[in-house]
């Protein structure tokens, strides 16, 4: 009686269902990182189109690293499946910028094999890409290769990943400058006298009313920009009597509708072009801050004025769309020039804001809740204390180590 040949251990399994199809599959083993068991499977009409489609997907996990090959995956092969994944788990803007620096970096060593991959190879990467970047901008591209070759160790892709053997770009934290306590006040009454130089008509009341009020919310409640341009009249509360926004909602840069990759998790409304409503940078973002209320009623007094409903948008342009970071700044620079004030960036008014509270004694819970930081190491990053502040706290620290008595000695 002839024998039955098996297949060899590990070759996978043919099908060849009642339906007349044919099947290939295989077991890959246990994924390394979920510890989860992975297959592969194929299907066609006949046995070789299966077997095309079986061998087709199998080279492709062989490229990516998916299954271990041969030969070890190409870095830019590698980073191709990882930025796959990593769009899924992060909000658009943040992938867009990640899957940037790894393009750059690419571009210099994605043609070395992962197995091949050296410390020296790692640095060469950096002071290439040194060349044309900012030194803060070079220690992301590292940081984004590291994530990448950290979880390639964890796959056991690789022994252990060669970044762990090179000190990453050194960064020197800029200064940022900002405003002295009493300029804000001058460069919001600039507003008014400011002249519209952009084409089109335009009410110049209400121009000149959106943009105090932006300017105004930037300085006195610290809130980021894309949570200003997002603020509906919902968000305006009394909490045990005291005006203030609750902060829930942002305007980010997401890309059109059907080019933009939105994660199921992610809570995003399309608004217009390549703008979305979505939430803020972070859970400790969605917060109460508290604002005067002079600056409570000049917001409700435009809300009653322009009939704005109450999840409809506070700010907009003269077009009845949301209003944009290259617009504010525009207008930001024009009233800095009017009142005559240094030129400095629209962020710089957060930093304004921290910095006043912690020279008014806020405590450090407070200004950390306020400003919506996650750590104070955060939002010490954000307080710059001028030197007059400084000169009254050591005056008032340090007492006089001289008497007032000083003798006289005569010459002669």
């Amino acid at each position: 009686m002839a024998t039955r040949k098996r297949r060899t251990k590990g070759a996978g399994s043919i099908i060849h269902g009642k339906d007349g199809t044919w099947r290939f599959r295989k077991d890959l083993g246990a994924d390394p990182s979920t510890g989860k068991r992975r297959y592969i499977e194929a299907k066609g009409r006949t046995k070789a189109e299966a077997r095309e489609r079986f061998d087709a997907k199998l080279a492709e996990l062989e490229r990516t690293g998916l299954m271990p090959g041969s030969k070890s995956p190409y870095l830019i092969d590698y980073t191709e499946r990882w930025l796959k994944d990593y769009q899924t788990r992060v909000k658009p803007t943040t992938y867009r910028t990640r899957a940037g620096r790894l393009k750059a970096v690419n571009e210099v060593i994605g043609h070395v094999r992962l197995t091949d991959l050296t410390p020296e190879h790692i640095r060469r990467c950096m002071r290439v890409l040194g060349e044309r970047l900012a030194p803060s901008t070079l220690k992301d591209h590292f940081v984004s290769l590291k994530m990448v070759l950290d979880d390639a160790e964890l796959e056991e892709l690789i022994p252990v990943d060669p970044c762990r053997k090179v000190r990453p770009p050194r960064v020197e934290q800029r200064e940022v400058r900002i405003l002295a306590p009493d300029q804000p006040r001058r460069l919001i009454a600039a507003v008014d006298g400011m002249p519209e130089t952009r084409r089109g008509p335009v009410d110049m009341d209400d121009n000149a009313e959106t943009w105090g009020l932006l300017f105004e919310l930037a300085f006195a409640a610290g809130m980021r920009e894309g949570e200003r341009y997002a603020l509906m009249p919902y968000e305006l509360e009394r909490r045990d009597g005291v005006p203030g926004i609750f902060v829930q909602r942002q305007i980010q840069q997401y890309g059109r509708p059907g080019e933009a990759v939105i994660p199921k998790w992610l809570d995003a409304e399309h608004l217009y072009g390549i703008l979305w409503l979505t939430t803020p940078k972070t859970r400790a973002a969605i917060r109460f801050v508290p604002i005067s209320e002079g600056l409570w009623e000049r917001l409700w007094a435009r809300i009653r004025r322009l009939h704005i409903g109450p999840r409809e948008l506070v700010f907009t342009n003269q077009l009845g769309h949301p209003i944009r970071s290259s617009t504010e700044r525009y207008h930001w620079l024009k009233a800095l020039e009017a009142a005559g004030l240094p030129r400095v960036k629209v962020h710089s008014a957060r930093h304004w804001m921290a910095s006043m509270a912690a020279m008014a004694g806020m405590p450090d819970d407070a200004r950390v809740s306020i400003m919506g930081h996650v750590s104070l190491q955060m939002t010490a990053r954000y307080t710059h204390r001028d030197t007059a502040s400084l000169g009254r706290l050591m005056a008032a620290a340090i007492p006089d180590l001289h008497d007032d008595n000083v003798e006289i000695v005569e010459v002669g």
